[in-house]
């Protein structure tokens, strides 16, 4: 819809290589898994900073594959800005929390034991790049009566840190 596995590059790289044509079983397997993410958790990204009618809405535009409604061409535009999309940084949030993965200098480590790696540090800089994106997001909408009705949930621009509060 929005992104897709290219937008996992540089602060938010999960060493998955996404245009390339090798289509070995891992890699494969790798790319399924995340497009599985980016499937669900850009819906529920959607959800939670329109709310359920609006984003309803946008997703029924995105399907249907028109370009020609300004509203959500500007919307669609605000979202996926390469390098700096909120959607990105949320699936990454999600996608790193519930695999277990650490992003190091030699490249992503996933746990294999109970001494999983801490990725702590991604969540939360990932997380509060997006919250900053997502304030952005909401003076964006505010400022446009097109977007009269939406629903922004506020946990999408509370801050976390590292020790959980």
């Amino acid at each position: 819809m929005i992104i897709d596995g290219s937008y996992f590059t540089g602060v938010l790289s999960l060493g998955i290589i996404w245009d390339t044509n090798d289509d070995s079983p891992t890699r494969t397997a790798e790319r399924d898994n995340l497009q599985s993410y980016i499937d669900l958790y850009e819906r529920k990204y959607l959800r939670l900073v329109l709310g359920g009618s609006m984003s309803r809405e946008f997703i029924e535009y995105l399907s249907s594959g028109k370009d020609d409604v300004t509203k959500w061409e500007s919307l669609k535009e605000k979202l996926s800005v390469r390098g700096y999309s909120p959607v990105a940084n949320y699936v990454y949030f999600r996608y790193v929390r519930h695999c277990g993965v650490k992003q190091t200098p030699v490249g992503t480590v996933y746990a294999s034991d109970d001494k999983k790696a801490n990725p702590n540090v991604l969540l939360v800089s990932a997380w509060n790049d997006m919250v900053q994106m997502n304030n952005e997001l909401y003076d964006f909408l505010v400022s446009d009566k097109e977007y009269a009705g939406f629903s922004f949930d506020s946990t999408m621009v509370e801050c976390i840190n590292g020790m959980g509060i």
